[in-house]
């Protein structure tokens, strides 16, 4: 048996025992009410000392549990499923008791019987649940019995209902026949929902860990075929390079165009293996390899890298940090190339003479990096799957080169592999903003 189960196991004891002292507060509650508010005829002095030997035994029943926490496998399963056997049994009997003592059949309380059936049903097999149904329904008709013959006293509700339904025979086998169905009806409708709900959850797990396996499988398939293409295409890249620096003799006017041509397509095609190769070693990695760093070191570096290529369109470009935000815990490698991929693709969709933004602040335990952009903006309807793989929103101009169309799904697995959030709204035609929320330390997310 699988020890995490064990756990489980101790869990649900401790849910019974905890269920069983509210239980016992209603039952002495109950009985002062019926004796002393309402005025019915109980016999109070054996409830309230039943009401102690339950009391007793679910101090027992807490002790054994203490015990049993300390042991695991199998063993330690089998033990507390004895452990909830004895707690049923020994609840029936006191409950029987109990009955006996307070108008027996008479007494409406006579369905607390269906909740132990139930208990019993969600955690033994059907042969048990049925066993403890014929032991429910021995007890109840052996009470029901034994009062109707005499052979035991009766203990009237006065006052509350008619004093002689315990000896009409008709009465007592009609009553019996009732409660055996439903105890039966019980067990079975029980049996059968948590049976079909463990059957529907072991094929879920199944499937999802069937996925996972599959989803892995590709990912390593995908990682080593386009490694080794990225090999072709870089030595591709390399001889038409040779070509076009005239190395290899000199070119007409015409061969100088193709060879450029093919040059920035193998260029595009390089870039989109490396996002690929790495989006790919993002979901193979395990690891999370954080570290404590200075954010703000790292993002005056991305800022640095960029600035360049806002001032050639003529870009107005803000910058704001807050100097609170000091050391934070993440993946400074990572979190390098989510900016720089957030702030490239707002100036690669940005005309001349736009505006960018980036505002970084503290809230709490948390980052929040906005990116804004005076671009092309984004479709409403299109905003749910920008960041899906090789995803480009449909109002991209034909002048823009094709990127990879992972730029933003990488940003979003960096996101989420740091326990934050990334979202999107946008004006399409006048802005676009992207927000980052980061937690400081996300290893205490994570906790």
């Amino acid at each position: 048996m699988d020890e995490k189960l064990v756990p489980a196991h101790i869990h649900f004891t401790k849910w019974f025992i905890r269920i069983r002292w509210i239980a016992i507060g209603i039952l002495i509650a109950a009985t002062i009410v019926v004796k002393y508010f309402f005025e019915v005829a109980i016999h109070d002095k054996s409830i309230f000392i039943l009401s102690g030997v339950l009391l007793l035994l679910n101090i027992f029943h807490r002790i054994i549990l203490k015990l049993l926490k300390k042991e695991s496998g199998s063993r330690a399963i089998q033990k507390i499923k004895r452990e909830i056997h004895f707690q049923i049994i020994t609840d029936l009997l006191l409950l029987t008791l109990i009955l006996h003592y307070s108008g027996g059949i008479e007494n409406p309380v006579i369905i607390f019987y269906f909740f132990h059936l139930i208990i019993a049903s969600s955690i033994f097999s059907t042969a048990q649940s049925y066993a403890y149904a014929f032991f429910t329904i021995l007890l109840a008709s052996s009470m029901a019995l034994l009062e109707c013959f005499s052979a035991v006293p009766h203990y009237p509700l006065t006052d509350f209902i008619s004093n002689d339904l315990y000896k009409n025979i008709y009465y007592v086998l009609g009553s019996g026949i009732i409660f055996t169905i439903t105890s039966f009806l019980i067990v079975f409708l029980s049996h059968m929902i948590i049976y079909r709900s463990i059957k529907t959850e072991e094929t879920y797990v199944k499937t999802n860990f069937e996925l996972e396996n599959k989803d892995k499988l590709k990912n390593e398939y995908v990682l080593r075929v386009t490694h080794d293409i990225k090999g072709h295409v870089a030595a591709i890249s390399s001889c038409l390079d040779v070509i076009r620096s005239g190395i290899a003799g000199p070119l007409t006017a015409d061969q100088k165009e193709f060879s450029d041509r093919a040059y920035e397509r193998t260029e595009l095609l390089s870039t989109f293996i490396k996002d690929l190769l790495n989006l790919t070693r993002k979901r193979l990695q395990h690891g999370s390899e954080f570290e404590e760093f200075l954010l703000k070191d790292l993002l005056d570096k991305v800022v640095a890298g960029v600035q360049g290529l806002a001032k050639d369109k003529s870009i107005d470009f803000s910058y704001s940090f807050d100097n609170s935000i000091q050391t934070i815990t993440g993946n400074p490698f990572t979190i390098e190339e989510l900016f720089s991929n957030l702030l490239l693709n707002a100036i690669k969709y940005t005309p001349q003479k736009g505006r960018i933004s980036m505002l970084v602040k503290s809230h709490q335990d948390q980052i929040i990096a906005e990116i804004s952009d005076s671009g092309i903006g984004i479709p409403k309807d299109e905003l749910t799957k920008i960041f899906d793989e090789f995803y480009r929103a449909s109002n991209v101009p034909q002048d823009i080169k094709t990127g990879s169309g992972l730029g933003l799904s990488i940003a979003k697995q960096i996101v989420e592999s740091h326990k934050g959030k990334i979202s999107v709204s946008s004006e399409p035609g006048i802005w676009t903003k992207f927000t980052v929320i980061l937690p400081k330390n996300p290893e205490a997310v994570l906790k």
